[in-house]
């Protein structure tokens, strides 16, 4: 029997529901533990300029990246954390070394934790912060160090982040360590600034963007899954820009879709708010539209993992699903659509969102970002897409 995938949502940014942060599905069945070992630090030569930081691919279930925090003391090392680098939120949390002290059982137990006697740049903020999530919470206090981003030579000054004492059962079997946002300062707890905003505001960036590009590759892990580029864009990677569209609110990456369908974009055309999240493995929006394109696709709904199912056989032939987004028709193209959750029965990346008619409407999650390119503008306040230019070896 296959494991579910478990929906994380409304992730409570603030006292409000429309702040909400939704992050869900993650890969089917056992994951690896020590993650940060398999998937280590690499350097590049390129040192001017942009920087790309390489990022796991799991099954194009969830993409994820190494990150240290800390300046280590002469008898100790670097500490490594495995986290989701996600547009989705705004703030840094990673498990602190109390996590799971007096508990055997404690969803900290495999985790790197953090170790503040080990540094000698940590400071101290002490304020509490708590991140509840519709399956569990991160809890602890803050504090301030030097973070740094694996194979750049990024590294941000009195970076403030969540020491968690306390995190949900939900992770205990989840590769990651914890959570980076980067999403803008409105939507973070205490109002923390992100990590990439304190990169622009410290003139470590050579431009206030950064980019994302994730690769698709089916079945296979991939240590190398895509980049996330900072300080600018990613040409190696990434086609010409062929649009910017202007954020309705800077807190999320936050814009307006006009509609959406298979044969044509204006199948659905309510005019909805959506958001780019890197944090969310499928693509979400209103039950009954989402449940009408399933079906236009000839999708079962397997009740039991809460998913849409199409048989991988039949993957390939798939159309398109097209978006109009900034007066431009876009389409996804059926292998960014599907994940493979076992060797014959594939997930259709669609999901329900019911938000009660707070917050957005839409998250269009990785199989969007697989697509295309995105090219976040801080100062601007605006996101541009370019079509990804997939590895030409990975099929079905």
């Amino acid at each position: 029997m296959k494991h579910s995938l478990i929906h994380l949502f409304f992730l409570l940014g603030s006292l409000f529901l429309c702040d909400a942060k939704y992050q869900i599905r993650v890969e089917r069945g056992k994951l690896i533990k020590h993650a940060t070992q398999k998937y280590g630090l690499r350097r590049f030569d390129r040192f001017l300029g942009a920087q790309h930081q390489h990022v796991a691919d799991f099954r194009d279930f969830g993409y994820f990246g190494n990150i240290t925090l800390g300046t280590p003391k002469e008898s100790t090392n670097d500490q490594t954390f495995l986290v989701v680098l996600d547009t989705g939120s705004s703030n840094l949390w990673v498990p602190d070394n109390s996590c799971g002290a007096n508990d055997a059982n404690s969803a900290c137990k495999h985790k790197n934790k953090y170790i503040m006697s080990d540094s000698s740049s940590y400071e101290k903020d002490g304020r509490p912060f708590s991140i509840s999530y519709g399956t569990g919470s991160a809890s602890g206090y803050l504090g301030k160090d030097t973070l740094c981003f694996s194979d750049t030579t990024l590294c941000i000054k009195s970076q403030v982040f969540g020491q968690a004492s306390s995190i949900a059962p939900f992770f205990a079997n989840q590769e990651i360590d914890g959570i980076l946002g980067l999403g803008f300062t409105d939507l973070a707890v205490n109002k923390a600034p992100p990590p990439f905003v304190n990169a622009v505001d410290q003139g470590l960036v050579d431009e206030p963007i950064f980019t994302v590009y994730l690769e698709h590759h089916g079945r296979d892990r991939a240590p190398s899954g895509g980049y996330f580029t900072y300080g600018g864009e990613d040409p190696d990677h990434c086609g010409e820009i062929i649009t910017w569209i202007p954020l309705t609110k800077a807190a999320y990456w936050q814009f307006n879709m006009q509609g959406i369908g298979l044969e044509n974009s204006n199948e659905h055309t309510n005019g909805w708010e959506v958001i780019s999240d890197t944090g969310t493995s499928f693509i979400g929006g209103p039950g009954s539209v989402i449940q009408a394109i399933a079906k236009k696709y000839g999708a079962s709904y397997d009740e039991f993992n809460d998913s849409y199912i199409v048989p991988c056989s039949k993957a390939k032939n798939l159309p398109a699903l097209k978006l109009k987004i900034n007066d431009m028709e876009l389409q996804i193209d059926p292998i960014n659509l599907i994940a493979h959750s076992d060797a014959t029965e594939c997930d259709l990346t669609l999901f329900d969102m019911y938000g009660g008619g707070f917050g957005p409407s839409w998250i269009l999650g990785d199989p969007f970002i697989r697509q295309f390119c995105n090219i976040h503008d801080i100062k601007n306040k605006r996101i541009g897409l370019a079509h990804s230019k997939q590895p030409e070896d990975v099929t079905f």
